[in-house]
């Protein structure tokens, strides 16, 4: 036992001695060659720094011979005489003294523009002024006439006259506007005009009245800062539902000073299109008296006018008006209708319609009655002009005082390619002969509302004004419009 413990133990022993030489050996190993890799990267780094001293030295010595002979042709260039040599040579060819002279002009073209367009960008910005309008947001949205912001109208032409709005009138066509009548029109008369003007939110209202807030410098019309005006607008231009306005100095005239601002704002659309009509079929006050003339709904707005001015100058009017109206006929005393057919029911197409004759008072009034010279329609409703006739002279006519349907509106892509060219042609015509351009509809001019105004102040006319609204009031405004129950003018007051 102890012989083999001695061997176990030679062994450990022999084994212990193997492991600290070779541990030793490994040490010896690393120690050299970490010496050599600290020789071999200090050698490196040496050269590197010898190198790249070199190349510093080398690049700088290059950089100060530059200079020398920068500063060597310098002295040559600037020289006075090789200067003027060297010019009087380039410019001996003529050539060359246009290209000097191309590039001279180029570099003052360019200098200035970069000037200019520099201080064009720098300009200050200064915001837009907004004013509160009546406009309709979307042609489609049953709820899309409401109050909004948009842009105070600013000046197109020298002529034109500012005017801050107290009273406005919404009529059936501002409904009808609201919803796209005439979209398409419009639209290219706004694609040719020289301002961007987009399109919605579109201003309602056809007429207004309050007063001049700044006159162009060209106007010839006469007014004045601080006259009270009114004045009327077509429908295929923006409405004056807004609290300023600036309108051509042929579309504005000084208000009737009888009466305020919501009665003159009910008065210059209405009453264009009735003296429009009436000088068209040429009734006038020597021409009216003894005729028979039948004015269906006689208290819409321009109804209301035909029947007073009509009646005035002699002829036999009958007017027909819902139950509600005929207090307001008659109040119109010695203006009025002498004979009035009334309606109990809120829709009157029933009556226009040859069916059930026997059950309708409309039609056994009609026959009551002497053949009408003229029959005046002032409501849009789906009448049958045929049968109408039957209660004419034989010469008798049938006058439409409703704004016709659009067709453009129903134009495709063809359509409106072609539209459009008349509508540039018509507008490049205009520019070149300094003609205004009419796309339809009534004729509206300042000789029409001094004639109205004259037929207010010598009380040959009166204003029927059913509701006063504030502009925050437009969805009702517009509501009670619609309604066959309403009478005269609806106005929207921005005092």
């Amino acid at each position: 036992m102890d012989a083999a413990k001695q061997r176990v133990g030679d062994v450990v022993g022999a084994v212990k001695n193997n492991l600290s030489m070779a541990t030793e050996s490994g040490l010896r190993v690393v120690r050299q060659y970490s010496d050599e890799g600290r020789t071999l990267a200090l050698r490196t780094l040496s050269e590197a720094n010898s190198e790249a001293g070199t190349v510093v030295r080398n690049a700088w010595s290059s950089f100060i011979q530059l200079v020398q002979r920068l500063k060597t042709s310098a002295r040559e260039v600037l020289d006075p005489s090789v200067l003027y040599e060297e010019l009087r040579i380039f410019f001996r060819d003529e050539i060359a003294r246009n290209n000097a002279f191309a590039i001279l002009i180029g570099l003052g073209f360019g200098t200035t523009g970069g000037f200019m367009l520099g201080m064009w960008l720098a300009r200050p910005h200064l915001p837009t002024p907004i004013m509160k309008s009546i406009a309709s947001t979307s042609f489609r949205d049953p709820d899309n006439v409401v109050v909004c912001q948009t842009a105070v109208p600013q000046f197109q032409s020298a002529s034109d006259i500012l005017v801050r709005v107290r009273a406005a009138s919404l009529n059936r066509i501002d409904r009808r506007i609201a919803f796209g009548y005439g979209r398409t029109l419009r639209r290219m008369i706004r694609t040719y005009n020289s301002t961007y003007d987009p399109e919605l939110p579109l201003v309602l209202g056809r007429s207004c009245a309050g007063i001049v807030e700044a006159v162009g410098t060209a106007s010839k019309s006469g007014l004045e800062i601080g006259d009270e005006v009114w004045l009327a607008t077509h429908w295929y231009e923006p409405g004056v539902a807004s609290e300023f306005v600036v309108v051509p100095e042929t579309r504005v005239s000084r208000k009737p000073f009888l009466i305020g601002f919501e009665g003159a704002a009910s008065l210059p659309y209405s009453g264009s299109i009735a003296l429009n009509l009436l000088d068209e079929h040429n009734l006038t006050e020597h021409t009216c008296k003894g005729r028979q003339i039948l004015v269906q709904d006689a208290c819409s707005p321009v109804g209301c006018v035909i029947t007073q001015l009509v009646h005035k100058w002699g002829a036999h009017v009958t007017a027909t008006c819902h139950t509600r109206s005929v207090p307001v006929i008659n109040n119109l005393e010695e203006r009025g209708a002498a004979d009035i057919i009334t309606f109990d029911n809120e829709h009157f197409r029933s009556n226009f319609i040859d069916v059930n004759v026997e059950k309708s008072n409309f039609i056994n009034e009609l026959t009551s009655r002497p053949k009408f010279h003229y029959i005046f329609l002032t409501t849009r409703l789906g009448y049958d002009y045929k049968f109408l006739e039957k209660f004419l002279t034989k010469d008798g006519v049938i006058v439409d005082a409703v704004e016709p349907e659009q067709s453009t509106d129903d134009y495709g892509v063809v359509g409106r390619f072609f539209l459009g060219t008349y509508v540039r042609c018509r507008k490049v015509a205009a520019v070149l002969f300094r003609t205004s351009v009419d796309w339809g509809g009534t004729h509206l001019c300042h000789l029409v509302l001094e004639r109205l105004a004259g037929f207010v102040n010598d009380e040959t006319l009166k204003t029927v004004v059913d509701r006063v609204y504030t502009p925050n009031e437009v969805e009702r405004a517009l509501e009670h419009i619609c309604s066959e129950k309403s009478i005269g003018s609806t106005i929207i007051s921005f005092r």
